[in-house]
């Protein structure tokens, strides 16, 4: 265990699940991560050793409490499935940069992931995220749906058939907001 080399301010701990929030920094992204990412089953790797699962990356945030910012599958499955100090933690001083771009990262790899509905992920990163951020993180000067598809790895094409595709759905299954029609009233 010679090698276990930490940063100066960086310490292991094993805090419980009810000490874990969300950075208030990496609130939006997680908001954003939830809502769009396709759903998936989980694996159990309580039975594995500590030593092989890397361990969450969290800020210390004083009184016993300790915020997470990004690996949000991860921290999904700790919060849920696996018992209290049954996954290793690093405690680290994090700038409000780093966090940011770290939440901001688990947003934009859903867009690499098969059955992902881009339209909404760009309607989503364009109106909730720090653009400044996104931009550097794509590479990109501004955010459009062009940047955006050359960055996914998708056609034009195929987004804006995805967009209408979607838009005509809604209009043809969609319920009116108001049922007066039923009651017979004119």
């Amino acid at each position: 265990m010679k090698n276990n080399k930490l940063k100066v301010g960086q310490k292991l701990a094993n805090p419980s699940k009810d000490d874990l929030y969300v950075h208030p920094y990496a609130r939006a992204a997680l908001c954003v991560w939830q809502r769009l990412r396709p759903k998936t089953t989980y694996i159990n790797t309580k039975f594995l050793d500590n030593f092989y699962r890397p361990p969450l990356r969290l800020v210390d945030g004083g009184s016993g409490t300790f915020y997470f910012f990004n690996d949000f599958q991860r921290v999904d499955q700790v919060l849920r499935f696996e018992n209290n100090r049954d996954y290793p933690c690093l405690i680290i001083p994090e700038s409000i940069k780093d966090v940011q771009q770290l939440a901001w990262m688990e947003v934009i790899d859903l867009m690499f992931l098969k059955g992902i509905h881009h339209p909404d992920l760009f309607k989503a990163l364009k109106s909730t995220a720090p653009q400044s951020v996104i931009c550097q993180l794509m590479g990109v000067r501004q955010l459009t749906v062009r940047e955006y598809c050359h960055f996914a790895g998708i056609s034009q094409s195929s987004y804006e058939y995805r967009q209408c595709k979607f838009a005509l759905e809604e209009r043809v299954l969609g319920i009116p907001q108001s049922m007066s029609w039923l009651s017979g009233a004119p």
